[in-house]
């Protein structure tokens, strides 16, 4: 007999485009609510790196903005849909297909970095929110919305606000907050879930 061959993980590129071949956006293709309200308005060539962008609507919402945005991700059926978000509000986005796993933010080059659910290994995120602080310019903001769990089993994936501000230091917090909120994006991004919102910036 031929082995199984096993489903692919979250860290792992296969696992995004079976999410993503479908034609639906699946978390939408409107900009999360907490980037929505709290983005600045992006001055001259002001640049934005958004982290695991996906299918696009965070970079799309920030392009719209008036920022120069590179987007992230490793799935390429994302990629393909982002693309297409993008042309149909007419503007542009820098989307690099790149692992994230093993990705280093460049020192001194981002006026804006966004991570929204963006929930990769606790390793990594440590290594890339150690990073951010040296990543924006001057006046720079962080802005960051990711899962929270109170089962200390998920903790280490799922942190909770002070968790993250700690990996944050010394990023100055301008806003934090933990809650339960309700969630309505897309087909995956549905119903109560609890979530950790961080607004920061390097000054």
């Amino acid at each position: 007999m031929t082995p199984s061959k096993s489903q692919p993980t979250y860290s792992e590129p296969q696992y995004w485009d079976e999410r993503y071949e479908k034609s639906a956006y699946a978390y939408g293709q409107e900009p999360n609510t907490f980037l929505k309200e709290r983005a600045p308005k992006a001055v001259a060539q002001a640049q934005a790196l958004c982290l695991a962008d996906g299918e696009g609507r965070n970079g799309t919402f920030l392009a719209q903005l008036g920022y120069e945005v590179t987007s992230l991700d490793f799935s390429s059926a994302a990629k393909i849909k982002a693309m297409a978000l993008a042309a149909q509000k007419s503007v542009s986005l820098n989307y690099q297909l790149l692992d994230l796993n093993h990705y280093h933010l460049q020192p001194g080059q981002w006026d804006l970095i966004v991570s929204i659910f963006y929930q990769p290994a606790p390793t990594v995120r440590k290594r890339h929110y150690q990073m951010v602080l040296g990543a924006l310019k001057p006046q720079g903001v962080f802005i960051l919305e990711t899962k929270a769990s109170l089962n200390p089993q998920e903790r280490d994936r799922y942190p909770g606000v002070n968790e993250l501000i700690k990996e944050l230091t010394p990023l100055e917090i301008i806003w934090s907050q933990e809650s339960e909120r309700a969630l309505n994006e897309g087909a995956y991004h549905q119903g109560v879930q609890r979530t950790a919102q961080i607004f920061a910036k390097k000054t």
